[in-house]
């Protein structure tokens, strides 16, 4: 039973809303400053995006199966609310534990980082809302990822939010104030493009399920022709972005870190592309697509740590 219940938290994409929002932290580090507070906060926005991944990955399930959009021909892993060793039930119980626990770290996180200034932190404290509701409503009620929107939510709430919001918590609990520098703008947009990278990968996987079901991803809308152009365009922006904020803002010689830890990335997008038509060899991918992004952002977290400890 248990074991379901961590299937069900799908443990394997935590990794995508740690490192997202560990990368954001670790701006706020490089430009404010490393102590033991600011290291608590971090360590609460982190299990804030783990937790709202959860939440995504919770309300995921529980409108899929509400709607019946899961059939026996999905390629995916088998969620437990398809075999019945988890009831609708259970699973709404588990996301209002999961809505308490996040909105309790959110708010800790937030008051430490943005207690000094009331404005700021309401308005964070409302984006945390929002990214409540935006986790919900992916495909319950109004269902805006049946309609094709999730990509953006991925790209406003796992890109802009999760590198942006911690890049001005940790500095402003620094004392360097509410600045947003040109790295971290570029890498929103890196990190952002690599979060839809995994749900495209997952989407391309189902789009043969999802037509039937009536749910129209932005791949099913896509087709088979223009959904791995479509892949490729976000590769290319993760790569480019990246590049230029490393260009920009740090060492030249460090992009090779970057070029390296994208390879893993690049080889998995290659044969998404290449297996487009193909479901079943898609599926697979959808892990090593979350492994590169994972290793592209730890990159980024090394390539801070050498410029912050070497020639900041």
């Amino acid at each position: 039973m248990l074991k379901d219940w961590i299937k069900e938290a799908r443990p394997q994409t935590l990794l995508l809303g740690a490192t997202n929002c560990a990368v954001g932290c670790a701006l706020g580090f490089y430009y404010g400053a490393v102590n033991a507070y600011n290291l608590a906060a971090a360590f609460l926005i982190i299990a804030t995006g783990m937790l709202l991944q959860i939440l995504s990955n919770l309300a995921n399930d529980y409108g899929d199966a509400y709607k019946g959009a899961d059939s026996a021909q999905r390629l995916g892993p088998i969620r437990a609310t398809m075999t019945g060793a988890i009831s609708l039930q259970g699973i709404k119980r588990f996301m209002a534990i999961v809505i308490v626990l996040l909105s309790i770290t959110g708010t800790i996180a937030v008051y430490m980082t943005l207690g000094n200034d009331a404005h700021a932190f309401a308005w964070f404290i409302f984006l945390g809302v929002v990214s409540i509701l935006a986790a919900i409503f992916y495909t319950l009620g109004v269902s805006y990822g049946y309609k094709g929107l999730g990509d953006l939510s991925v790209f406003l709430f796992f890109g802009i939010l999760a590198v942006v919001g911690p890049q001005i918590m940790i500095t402003n609990a620094s004392g360097s104030g509410f600045e947003i520098y040109p790295d971290t703008v570029m890498l929103c947009v890196s990190v952002g493009a690599a979060s839809i990278m995994v749900l495209h990968t997952a989407n391309m996987r189902d789009m043969k399920e999802d037509y039937v079901s009536g749910k129209r991803t932005l791949a099913v809308r896509l087709g088979y022709r223009f959904a791995p152009i479509y892949h490729a365009f976000l590769f290319a922006c993760v790569l480019v972005s990246s590049f230029v904020a490393c260009f920009i803002s740090h060492k030249g010689w460090e992009i090779s870190i970057l070029a390296l830890s994208l390879i893993p990335l690049a080889s998995s997008a290659l044969r998404t592309i290449r297996n487009a038509h193909d479901g079943k060899k898609v599926a697979p991918e959808l892990k090593y697509t979350l492994i590169g992004c994972a290793i592209h952002h730890f990159a980024w977290l090394i390539v801070l740590l050498v410029d912050f400890w070497v020639y900041y």
